[in-house]
């Protein structure tokens, strides 16, 4: 009888053990390759950490049969290689058109994309009043080939990104800007050429 029970407790102290040594490498294998992701262009900007389900826990919570998760949010990489992109293939005559892509975060103007949540929507769009009929090709330009710039910046993007992020391209309303009517006065005169781009 004393030496089942001295076999048990061999048995439970070793079971703690290779349970302690499996949290410790499971930590550690994660330290590892989060470290990796950080620092490999693109580099994520932030990220979200999950451990066993709890947002923020530090990785040494986790139980030895748990999960450590990360979220990378990589659409700030996205969204400025799209306005990099409108900036090069965008028409020069004043400069006004180039210099005015604007960035949007869930329909408001931001500087940047550092507010950023899963499910949010980032857009870029051009403010200025002939933006639209640049894009459609109605605007007498210097240079040929200078329409379709938001249609051909969704292009390129999507297919530098597509696999990180879902790239489109719309006309949508400016809400809240300072063009409130078209010349003709209708509604379609209101849409602006915009590059949409979400999280897969």
């Amino acid at each position: 009888m004393a030496r089942i029970q001295s076999g048990s407790l061999s048995f439970t102290v070793a079971a703690q053990k290779t349970l302690e040594e499996t949290q410790r490498i499971l930590v550690k294998v994660a330290k590892r390759e989060h470290g990796k992701v950080m620092a490999t262009a693109p580099r994520p900007v932030s990220f979200e950490r999950y451990v066993d389900g709890r947002a923020g826990a530090p990785e040494e919570a986790v139980k030895p049969n748990g999960m450590i998760l990360y979220t990378y949010p990589r659409v700030e990489v996205v969204a400025q290689f799209a306005m990099e992109t409108l900036f090069d293939l965008s028409p020069v005559l004043s400069g006004k058109y180039r210099l005015s892509h604007t960035l949007f975060l869930n329909g408001s103007a931001v500087p940047n994309l550092m507010g950023f949540k899963s499910g949010d929507e980032a857009t870029i769009s051009n403010p200025v009043p002939y933006s639209r009929k640049i894009e459609v090709g109605k605007m007498k330009m210097r240079v040929p080939g200078t329409s379709m710039i938001y249609a051909k910046a969704a292009k390129i993007v999507q297919a530098r990104y597509g696999n990180i992020a879902n790239i489109g391209f719309t006309y949508r309303g400016l809400a809240g800007g300072a063009i409130l009517a078209g010349r003709a006065g209708n509604k379609a005169d209101l849409r602006y050429p915009v590059i949409t781009i979400k999280e897969r």
